[in-house]
């Protein structure tokens, strides 16, 4: 949080304007201070076998050590099922385990049944223990509201029959990262939407302002899965 910076300009460049920082429109930054890169080469999201395009993580601190878990995305329109990985944090703060040959290896990785995933978030009840997978399927459809799934080794839930379309349609519309506040025992995530009227990125109408930053106490998700 401490490397947060808040833009104090106004307009659609990237980094220092004149007088002062601009981040295209956005109010703040975390600027990057260093990035790992996949082994191999690019990613592809044309398929669930291919070096994967991550396309969320989030921090696990119930596991042992505490972990990374990062999700890979596919359109929500598509049937590729994403994949999960979980990346163990090294003793040297910040710094994920590597090998003898300084690269990063996954501790686990799982395969889903869900596609379009935009947010992955790892829990479990006690410390060290068989965590729960909360995953949300991003729908893009104008009006469409999101798909949020438990799933674990053993199956997967959702709450169900509130759905206007399908009835599982119960989570937030087109929701992206998840993260999961200790202190407060509370679920944290955005949406991710400025389009027009007919869900189009570039029109000839103004942006629907539908970026929203909210949160759902983590027990209360639990007791409507079914």
């Amino acid at each position: 949080m401490k490397r947060i910076l808040q833009a104090t300009v106004n307009s659609s460049a990237v980094g220092k304007v004149s007088g002062g920082w601009s981040a295209d429109g956005y109010h703040y930054v975390m600027p990057a201070i260093g990035s790992y890169s996949l082994a191999g080469g690019a990613c592809s999201s044309t398929n669930d076998d291919s070096r994967p395009c991550f396309g969320s993580i989030s921090l696990d601190r119930s596991s042992v050590p505490d972990s990374l878990v990062a999700t890979e995305w596919f359109s929500s329109g598509g049937t590729q099922p994403a994949r999960i990985w979980r990346y163990d944090f090294s003793s040297e703060p910040g710094y994920l385990v590597t090998d003898s040959s300084s690269r990063v290896n996954a501790s686990a990785a799982y395969e889903t049944n869900a596609v379009g995933l935009q947010g992955v978030l790892s829990h479990s009840a006690t410390s060290g223990g068989t965590p729960n997978f909360y995953v949300d399927d991003a729908r893009g459809g104008v009006g469409q509201h999101g798909i949020l799934w438990r799933q674990n080794t053993s199956g997967a839930t959702a709450a169900a029959n509130c759905g206007q379309d399908i009835m599982y349609a119960c989570w937030g519309q087109r929701t992206e990262s998840m993260s999961y506040w200790w202190s407060t025992g509370r679920v944290w995530t955005l949406t991710e939407w400025a389009a027009d009227s007919a869900g189009h990125w570039t029109g000839t109408d103004h942006a629907i302002p539908q970026r929203v930053l909210f949160s759902v106490p983590l027990a209360s998700i639990d007791s409507s899965l079914s």
